[in-house]
This record gives C-alpha cells, sequence and structure tokens, in this order.
C-alpha cells in the first residue's frame, strides 16, 4: 500500500498560482494606464524695454501633468487616450485658466497596418513636423516659440487620421471644428482648420511638408494659409536641419503675406553634452517694418535619462513695427515693445518622470 504525499496539493496550489499569475500578465499586456509629467523651471535674465530677472515654468518643455493608455481589442487592433494638463510649475497654477485639460485631451483606435484614427483636442500636423525638424523643438531659443516662425499647435473638435509607415513615408490629415455659428471662426482654439502633413526619412537624411488652411472669421476676412517645408541631415558629428514656410493672409489679414524660415545646427560633443545654434527670420511682403530676425546659442548636459541642464542666449533684432520677445516653451520672454530688441540668457533644469 502506497504512502499518501503531502507534496500534491503544494503541487496543485503552485500550477493554480502559476496559471493566475499568467492570466494577470495578460491582462496587463493588453491594457495599460500610465501617469507621466515633465517639470522644467528655469531663471531668465532679459532685458526689452527693461533689465528682467525671472523665475519662469516651461524652458525646453511645457510642465504639465498627464495619464496615457491603450487596450489591446484585438486583430491587431488597439484602443488609446490621452489627458494631458499644463501646469506653471513656479506657481503651481494651472497653464490654462479655462481648460484643464489644455494640451492633449483624445481617444481613439489604432492599428499597425492601417493606422491611427482619434478624435478631441490634439496637436496639428504642422507643429508636428515642425517641432521635429526645429533645432530646439519650440522650445526655449526657437524661432517658432517667439512666433517669427507662425504655428498653431492645437485643434479643438477635430478628428486626426496618421498613416503607417510604408517605404519612409508616412502622412496625417486633421479636421478641426470650430463648431459657431453662422458663421466659422479663426479665433484660437476655435479655428476652423484643415491640415495635411507628410514626412520621410531615409538614414541620415529626413524630411517634410505640412499644409493649413484656416476658413475666414467673418465676411471682412479672408481664409488663411501656411505651406511649411522641412529637410534635415544626421552628418553623425552635427544634425543640420532647417525649415522655410510661406503664410498667406497671416491671421485673416488681407495681404499680410510672410516668408518665414530657419536654419540650425546640433552638434554631440559627448554623449551627454550637446551645443546648438540657430537663426531664424520672417520677412513680409510690402513691409519691411515687419521684418525680424533671431539668433540663438544653446547647451544642454543630460544627467539621466530622466534630468537635465540647459542654458540658451538668444537675441531678436526686431523691424519698426515689431515686438517679438524671447519666448519659451510657456515661459514669457521679457516685455518688448514696436521696434525695440530683445535679448535673454536662460537657464534651466528638466525633469520627465
Amino acid at each position: 500500500m502506497n504512502t499518501p504525499t503531502r507534496t500534491a496539493p503544494f503541487i496543485r496550489l503552485a500550477t493554480v498560482g502559476a496559471l493566475a499569475l499568467a492570466a494577470a500578465s495578460t491582462v496587463q499586456a493588453q491594457s495599460t494606464v500610465t501617469l507621466y509629467g515633465i517639470v522644467d523651471l528655469f531663471v531668465q535674465y532679459g532685458k526689452g524695454d527693461s533689465t528682467q530677472l525671472a523665475i519662469q515654468s516651461g524652458g525646453v518643455s511645457g510642465s504639465r501633468l498627464g495619464v496615457k493608455g491603450s487596450e489591446d481589442l484585438g486583430g491587431g487592433l488597439k484602443a488609446q487616450f490621452q489627458l494631458e494638463s499644463g501646469i506653471l510649475a513656479d506657481t503651481g497654477a494651472q497653464a490654462s485658466g479655462t481648460s484643464f485639460f489644455n494640451r492633449q485631451s483624445w481617444v481613439g483606435l489604432s492599428s499597425e497596418s492601417w493606422g491611427a484614427v482619434s478624435a478631441g483636442r490634439q496637436t496639428l500636423p504642422q507643429y508636428d513636423i515642425l517641432d521635429a525638424f526645429d533645432t530646439f523643438g519650440t522650445g526655449v531659443g526657437s524661432s517658432a516659440s517667439s512666433s517669427i516662425v507662425s504655428t498653431t499647435s492645437r485643434a479643438n473638435n477635430s478628428v486626426k487620421y496618421r498613416s503607417p509607415t510604408l517605404g519612409g513615408f508616412s502622412g496625417t490629415a486633421l479636421v478641426g471644428m470650430g463648431e459657431t455659428t453662422p458663421s466659422p471662426t479663426q479665433s484660437g482654439d476655435n479655428a476652423n482648420v484643415y491640415a495635411l502633413g507628410g514626412t520621410y526619412a531615409s538614414g541620415a537624411f529626413s524630411a517634410g511638408l505640412a499644409l493649413n488652411l484656416f476658413k475666414r472669421a467673418t465676411n471682412v476676412d479672408v481664409d488663411s494659409r501656411y505651406v511649411l517645408a522641412t529637410a534635415a541631415y544626421d552628418f553623425g558629428v552635427a544634425r543640420l536641419s532647417g525649415a522655410v514656410q510661406k503664410v498667406r493672409n497671416l491671421s485673416g489679414a488681407d495681404r499680410v503675406d510672410r516668408t518665414e524660415a530657419m536654419l540650425g545646427v546640433s552638434v554631440p560633443v559627448t554623449a551627454s553634452h550637446t551645443i546648438s545654434a540657430a537663426v531664424g527670420q520672417v520677412t513680409t511682403a510690402g513691409n519691411s517694418a515687419l521684418n525680424a530676425r533671431q539668433w540663438t546659442l544653446g547647451a544642454t548636459q543630460v544627467m539621466s535619462k530622466r534630468t537635465s541642464f540647459y542654458a540658451v542666449l538668444s537675441h531678436i533684432g526686431n523691424g519698426a513695427l515689431t515686438s517679438y520677445t524671447t519666448t519659451a516653451a510657456n515661459g514669457l520672454g521679457p516685455t518688448t515693445s514696436a521696434g525695440q530688441d530683445a535679448s535673454s540668457l536662460q537657464v534651466g533644469v528638466r525633469h520627465a518622470f
């Protein structure tokens, strides 16, 4: 007669535990939710109408708190969402007084084979492309942040499609609906906008093209059109990038046409230390008093995967009727009146979590 073994129940228990862990791992792999954020603060010494010393939020990146996630629906299809709120880290206040999730608020579906479609408050293709090719990433030191190169970052009530990458090419289309009556509006976040964007990358070379159409606000205004072309080449020892944009009827003003351009170089001195330089300018047809130029020199020291330090020196030469200042990702440059040049030194820290 065999003696019953006492290990069998433990074996069954271990088997059940292993199956439970496997099931939990499967569920976790199918559905994920991530809390994330950026805290970016800098000290600014600037000169415009007067000399100013200030601590500001949002140098390289706008400070933010967000949550994003995805769920595997099977067959290669995923549901995705993102909610992102801008914050002013120097005071703890919201970056927007009217919208809590002012940076992003969208939900959508994605497929590796068919691309992704989403709806809500989202970035425009033109902004996405400009951010990727701007040496200073539409942050501190950027000619896009100072508005010398025009860009609209986000659109409310928008539907956005992003194609998969095929042969190095990818494309994006967006329609943003102002949802106003009796006429469409072109005012800020409530704009009726139709946008297209495309990028190509092959080895060290990359390029982008974007088109924006903002419908007129009233019968007195006119439609605004933006055509952006970008290119970059990574030589290994340095990355050279540039952009040219033609603007027709800026902000709905008839015959306010501009040619905008930026050119920059980024040099990785070491694996953690990068030096960058850029120049941007705007030329307005028929009115040289609306022209301006910006020069920028910057350095970044990466301390870890999450933390980096930066220092940026910028100067803007304004035309007789322009008052551009050295605005950062969110932080404001020194107050500057029309015809007054602006300069600043901005030193900060960026931490992502």
